[in-house]
């Protein structure tokens, strides 16, 4: 029998993909294309497409060919929703991008969590989510432990890898770190690790623990701390699941998708929560538990949730394919999420005022515009391979006048 043939578009984040292909062993045969062409696409034939981010145009080619040919695609959510990523982040909406998710491309999506679900669900998207957890953080299922916290003296201050999208943002960032620094240095016998971006760790003078950016290396941090407090991050949920008390340092004070037990919004917050966090009563330990298993999905590994929807999602297209027809993919397929009342999603336009875009009602002036995007992008791309080919060639040729004169003053 041959392996199934999964095709995955992808340049990095790998360690998202690398668990379910563990998963399948030798059932499946895991193809990751760099090139992103859906012709090279389609030709191949694989059973489904699998991606990470489905925002970047030629993701969006690939999975629009690969409808057309009756191929499915499943994208896999890459972490936390956070509202300053949503809607202050430049690479989306708030620069004149595609919103993440505001529809998601693909023919399905696997979700984190409920959390994530109900919100993806209701950008247009209620057919598309299930809820799968994040094979990721696989590995951490096996670190978890049922004890009861004990009171501690370890503190672990954590950044996302990116502290803002914006100047001020960034700004914000280290002004919330510099106050905690501050009060925490006030507090005898408190032993504070700090991983945070680089930059920051140089603005604070602070001994970094971030050798590099992996839960494997996070793992054993947290480990060795007793309770933590991180800007909005996937690594608060892997924290939570390692059973470490969270406060969310979350200075800007914007609407929070993903909830903590604690949460420090201001300086004058420090005094009242980090005792609580080193100590932490089992009332909040219970509700950060609570948070914890809205937000991410972690009854047992999430790659073999994410491989049964591959599995279910191929034999629908092959059926499909067999009686030609177009394939349907009903909703919540695993049956996950169960049901729950999504929003209605605003306009784009409302969401993001700044995008003219989403200012334009008119079906016949956004296709013409997105004509002469497309055909602007070809030209682009043609010119830049053209540029890549005359420095390739530039870099040869240097080298061989190099070489050659080298050889002359050899043989002298």
């Amino acid at each position: 029998m041959q392996p199934i043939k999964i095709w995955c578009l992808l340049r990095d984040q790998f360690g998202h993909v690398q668990p379910v292909e563990s998963a399948f062993k030798q059932e499946a045969e895991f193809i990751f294309d760099e090139i992103w062409d859906p012709n090279h696409l389609v030709s191949s034939h694989p059973d489904i497409v699998l991606c990470v981010n489905d925002y970047y145009y030629d993701v969006v080619r690939c999975l629009d060919e690969a409808r057309k040919a009756g191929i499915p695609s499943l994208v896999l959510q890459d972490g936390i929703l956070e509202w300053r990523c949503q809607y202050s982040n430049p690479l989306f909406g708030a620069g004149d991008g595609a919103p993440q998710h505001q529809p998601v491309m693909s023919d399905k999506i696997a979700t984190i969590g409920h959390q994530s679900a109900r919100l993806i669900a209701g950008w247009g998207n209620a057919d598309k989510v299930e809820i799968t957890g994040m094979p990721r953080m696989d590995y951490l299922l096996s670190h978890q432990t049922g004890r009861i916290r004990t009171p501690g003296s370890r503190l672990l201050v954590m950044t996302a890898k990116n502290p803002g999208f914006t100047l001020e943002q960034r700004e914000t960032t280290l002004r919330s770190l510099q106050d905690t620094k501050a009060f925490l240095e006030t507090l005898p016998g408190v032993e504070v690790g700090w991983r945070v971006s680089r930059g920051l760790a140089s603005a604070l003078g602070v001994e970094n623990q971030l050798e590099k950016i992996s839960s494997l290396e996070l793992v054993k941090v947290l480990e060795g701390v007793d309770a933590v407090i991180s800007t909005p991050s996937t690594a608060v949920l892997e924290a939570m699941l390692l059973g470490r008390p969270v406060a969310a340092l979350d200075y800007p004070n914007s609407p929070r998708f993903l909830q903590t037990a604690w949460t420090i919004s201001a300086k004058e917050h420090l005094a009242a929560v980090v005792p609580e966090l080193l100590n932490p009563s089992a009332t909040k330990l219970a509700f950060q538990r609570d948070c914890l298993a809205d937000s991410l999905e972690c009854d047992g590994p999430a790659a073999q949730r994410v491989c049964s929807l591959i599995r279910q999602m191929i034999a629908i297209a092959k059926e499909a394919r067999r009686t030609g027809r177009e394939p349907g993919f009903p909703a919540d397929m695993l049956a996950s999420t169960g049901s729950f009342h999504t929003f209605k999603m605003p306009p784009l336009g409302v969401m993001y005022e700044g995008h003219s875009v989403f200012q334009e009602n008119n079906q016949t002036t956004l296709q013409l515009r997105l004509a002469r995007a497309e055909n602007e992008n070809r030209i682009l791309k043609t010119e830049n391979a053209e540029l890549k080919k005359r420095m390739q060639f530039g870099s040869w040729l240097r080298h061989g006048v190099r070489q050659l004169a080298n050889n002359v003053s050899g043989s002298r």
